[in-house]
């Protein structure tokens, strides 16, 4: 029985060594040389851990390249959990991510180091030079005691209170959801997989520990190059990428840009998305362009390691349809809760998405409070106690019996004495000739709805046309025309920014 990544991935250097593992735009590394490299970070940050206990805490602070997945690979080595921090964060939300975390040492980027001090001396700072000239011969044992329970990576996500939560994830949920994933989706040792989340977003872990999982290539794509969507395609074509795992919004960068126009990277047999709801309008350019390739809407928030449902698409949709998110991963049972607690069966009836089963999270990284609201337990029919995580997020069971997402908790509003869902209007909106994109926002305080939007519509042809297909209390009192929308450093649209965008007038 294999029981951590540790084994999955000293595994998979057995079995496909010489073959190329990562790859960035300034070089690339087979699995030996990546295990050599993880293994000189793994020997430093045993020493500097001092500890014979696993499940230690590292901060890696770096930009994307081979060399951040080798410092990641060799943290998990040395019996450490590793917590990404991206370099796009501001240094105030850094030295608070810092002081959740508290790290037996900061793993830094060469050129970062003097930024990294300038924030904080209260941790170890380590250059990666220190680790990668610490043991050239690339000698070192793993450690054995690392097992399902041990601690494999954390996630900070935003925290009601205003502190970040840190979700923490054991080897053995990532292991049961990949295991998952990769069969499903049938993944091989010749797949080539793009990667475009940052490592400090959970799908991230589904191109990193798929490629660990089969020996498929991971090429890394620097966050610069969704700027320009013909160094994109030609870098995706210029390395063969046959599966993508992407964000919408990274998506809709490339359709929403006529990247296609330019060049299509007819290798790729899989395109799979997640973290918002997927344009209609976006979703055609991208099956027109790659009618052979196998698109897929995943679901699931951090808490369940990355993914708890998925749904194959098998047609093409119409722009004023709605894509179900689909079943449940095997291994893992989905519910919808009313606000009593009792199970939805019904359709059309809108309930909280909760989780139970496999690939749970351990909780909250030093947040005993906010874990024990987040995950609970309840009895099953047998009477055994479970545990389930309450996601906030919002579903309904359709009249085909598919599951489809309905938005959040917090993005149901009041307004004009009507309850309304601001991802339907924007659904609504998403559906009209010549809108790209469009987000919706609520004042409470005043009660005013609005809208923004990319595209070729102008505002009052756009309004005419909401007012014949939306009722008088979704239409939005604003309509702002914006050339573009800024993309945050997760991949989704930065909601915060909407009101310092450019317009159009």
């Amino acid at each position: 029985m294999i029981n951590s990544v540790v084994e999955i991935f000293n595994r998979t250097v057995s079995e496909h060594g010489k073959k190329t593992a990562a790859i960035d735009p300034v070089r690339s590394v087979t699995w030996e040389e990546l295990q050599k490299e993880a293994f000189c970070f793994a020997d430093l940050i045993e020493s500097a851990a001092d500890t014979e206990r696993t499940g230690f805490p590292v901060a890696v602070f770096a930009n994307k390249s081979v060399s951040l997945l080798s410092c990641i690979t060799g943290v998990i080595c040395s019996g450490g959990f590793y917590v990404y921090i991206n370099p796009e964060l501001t240094d105030a939300r850094i030295e608070t991510v810092l002081s959740v975390l508290e790290p037996v040492c900061v793993l830094t980027e060469d050129t970062l180091i003097p930024r990294m001090k300038g924030i904080t001396e209260k941790y170890r700072t380590i250059p990666f030079s220190e680790a990668l000239g610490r043991n050239k011969d690339g000698h070192y044992t793993p450690r054995k005691d690392i097992n399902r329970e041990s601690p494999l990576y954390g996630m900070f996500t935003s925290g009601s209170t205003g502190v970040p939560k840190c979700v923490l994830v054991p080897h053995g949920a990532a292991m049961d959801f990949i295991l998952h994933f990769t069969g499903i989706f049938g993944f091989t040792s010749d797949d080539v997989i793009g990667n475009q989340a940052p490592f400090d977003f959970d799908v991230s872990i589904k191109d990193i520990v798929t490629a660990f999982f089969t020996g498929a290539a991971l090429v890394l794509i620097p966050t610069e190059y969704f700027v320009t969507p013909a160094r994109l395609l030609d870098y995706l074509i210029d390395n063969n990428v046959t599966s993508l795992t992407w964000a919408v919004s990274a998506l809709c960068l490339v359709s929403g840009l006529k990247g296609f126009t330019y060049k299509v990277p007819d290798k790729i047999k899989r395109v799979m998305f997640s973290g918002e709801v997927m344009p209609m309008k976006q979703l055609a350019i991208w099956q027109e362009n790659l009618p052979d390739a196998k698109f897929v809407n995943l679901y699931g928030p951090s808490e369940i390691t990355c993914n708890c449902t998925y749904y194959e698409l098998c047609r093409r949709y119409s722009l004023d349809e709605k894509l179900p998110i689909g079943r449940p991963f095997p291994g893992r049972t989905v519910r919808l809760l009313d606000n009593d607690g009792a199970e939805i069966t019904a359709p059309g009836v809108t309930g909280e998405i909760c989780v139970s089963g496999e690939s749970l999270a351990i909780g909250y990284y030093r947040n005993e409070e906010q874990t024990n609201k987040a995950f609970v337990t309840y009895k099953d029919k047998n009477g055994n106690e479970c545990r389930m995580y309450k996601s906030g997020d919002l579903a309904f069971i359709g009249d085909d019996g598919e599951l489809y997402f309905a938005g959040r908790k917090d993005f149901q509003i009041k307004h004009m004495g009507h309850r309304i869902e601001l991802e339907e209007i924007e659904g609504h909106i998403n559906s009209v000739e010549g809108v790209e994109r469009s987000v919706c926002t609520f004042d409470a305080a005043h009660d005013r709805l609005s809208a923004f939007y990319t595209g070729t519509i102008g505002k009052t042809e756009l309004h005419s046309i909401l007012k014949e297909t939306l009722p008088l209390f979704m239409i939005p009192g604003k309509i702002t025309h914006v050339k573009k929308f800024v993309i945050g450093k997760n991949g989704k649209l930065d909601r915060k920014s909407l009101s310092e965008l450019e317009t159009v007038e």
